[in-house]
């Protein structure tokens, strides 16, 4: 079996590239090492005045990296023009893009997976990237009106909305749980709740019965509590949507002063809170990065888990072969996916999106070869390559037709299926579309912040909760 631990080795090692630079078909390739500074100046040593320079998050693993160079090297035959790819680091492109604009040196397509979290909004903000209304508005009904929305962002220097990067991939919030373990709590899949408290009060049940039966290494509930990573805030948005509580709304106003959404806020964290001193999350928990709740999950720890992508599952979705015989049983027969509940009001769940996004920026010198790349990178063939094969599924195409694929309309793969109702139901937006400043509420982590606030210092829910209503206005403040 191929273990978590041996794919998230991989992972680590993949990353020690140690400035390697390769060549693909006649592509230059920078990859940034972990050990070293990707420094501007540093990538602008593969970079020529006549070639397109496109800055790309770095895979994990080998095969990942190998997807774009092939697609960047197809788009160089079929157009004539050439490139340099830099394949960095997500955690390296928003601080290097930034730096970049700003010593003129920026690269002209840029691609990272939380780019719609912490970057594209506040670059679009400042007037720094490309209009690509023109691409977009010929394929704009092929798309789903969620990522087409998530595209149309505020430049507060014409004081207009536009599309400013080109969307070709979804993900949102699962959940995942170990169908042996439930029965070992004597509880049954048929069991679980589609209504919003008693399904969370399902699992503190099972993680109660586990206990009385002598399992005390497992926990019912594996959230993350730590404000190291994302998946803190994408499990507390999506409980906030749960109880309608609009913290900001369409036209970028923020909206936490009213009375509602602070006692909403309160509850809220209470609740997170109350999972933990319970003792049905994880103690580790609060020190979690964003692989923390899948290492957990993976190592039996969790009966179920929260995540933003289908990795937990997938990390286990492995060739079919003797040698992975039992992570194939894990993948088809122990690890369940399943649906949202309903929210306490009864009315369906709503998924929050997060949309993947390429985007130009404005300064660009090779605007023609930038708008051809872009033009030819979300061709739905080419999604639907870059997808299947470089995140594995783990992200879906906006291209609503591409669901219709085998690969995505998998009918007899227990996750994809569900994953697939999930992005058909009802879904909407992050708030950072609306308001750029909440991507910086986001980056801070504010309502992890919180909730720690509560759990290591002994503050109130409702004295930690004024306090990050009070940082987020002073964001928004500094924005406006």
């Amino acid at each position: 079996m191929v273990t978590f631990k041996q794919i998230l080795r991989a992972f680590i090692l993949a990353g020690l590239t140690l400035g390697l630079i390769t060549c693909a078909q006649g592509t230059p390739v920078i990859q940034s090492d972990n050990d070293s500074e990707a420094t501007p100046e540093r990538l602008e040593t593969v970079a020529a005045d006549d070639r397109l320079t496109i800055w790309w998050t770095q895979g994990f693993l080998p095969e990942e990296n190998e997807v774009i160079v092939q697609l960047v090297s197809d788009w160089e035959q079929a157009s004539g023009f050439k490139a340099d790819l830099v394949l960095l680091p997500d955690r390296d492109i928003l601080s290097d893009t930034q730096r970049a604009i700003e010593e003129e040196r920026s690269p002209d397509v840029v691609f990272s997976f939380p780019a719609d979290t912490n970057l594209f909004p506040r670059l679009a903000w400042r007037d720094q990237l490309a209009d690509v209304s023109h691409l977009v508005k010929p394929i704009q009904d092929t798309i789903t009106p969620t990522a087409l929305e998530s595209v149309y962002y505020q430049n507060n220097v014409t004081q207009t909305r536009s599309y400013y990067a080109l969307p070709f991939g979804q993900n949102t919030v699962h959940l995942h749980y170990w169908q042996p373990l439930l029965t070992e709590a004597g509880l049954y899949d048929d069991e679980i709740p589609s209504t919003w408290n008693e399904f969370w009060q399902f699992w503190q049940t099972a993680h109660t019965q586990l206990r009385a039966q002598g399992n005390d290494t497992v926990y019912g509930i594996g959230f993350c509590l730590s404000a190291l990573g994302t998946d803190t805030f994408w499990q507390f948005e999506q409980f906030l949507d749960a109880y309608n509580l609009e913290l900001v709304d369409e036209q970028g106003n923020l909206r936490i002063d009213d009375p509602g959404v602070r006692q909403g806020l309160i509850d809220t964290i209470k609740q997170f809170v109350g999972f933990y001193r319970d003792g049905y999350i994880p103690p580790a928990a609060v020190e979690w990065t964003d692989s923390g709740n899948n290492i957990s999950f993976l190592e039996q720890q969790s009966l179920m888990t929260v995540n933003s992508t289908l990795s937990v599952p997938f990390s286990q979705r492995q060739p079919d072969t003797p040698y992975n015989r039992q992570s194939t049983d894990y993948y088809f027969n122990q690890i369940r996916t399943i649906p949202w509940p309903n929210k306490p009001d009864g009315s369906p769940h709503r998924s929050i999106l997060s949309i993947k996004q390429l985007a130009i920026l404005k300064d660009t010198d090779q605007l023609e070869a930038a708008e051809s790349f872009a033009t030819y990178f979300i061709q739905p063939k080419n999604i639907d390559k870059y997808l299947q094969l470089a995140t594995k599924g783990r992200i879906f195409p906006v291209i609503r037709s591409l669901w219709q694929d085998p690969f995505w309309n998998a009918v007899d793969d227990p996750h994809l299926s569900l994953a697939l109702q999930q992005h058909q139901q009802e879904t909407r937006p992050s708030y950072q579309v609306y308001a750029p400043a909440y991507s910086e509420v986001l980056q801070e982590n504010v309502w992890a912040k919180a909730i720690l606030q509560v759990l290591d210092d002994g503050i109130s829910p409702e004295e930690a909760t004024d306090q990050a209503i009070a940082r987020v206005k002073q964001i928004f403040g500094e924005w406006s």
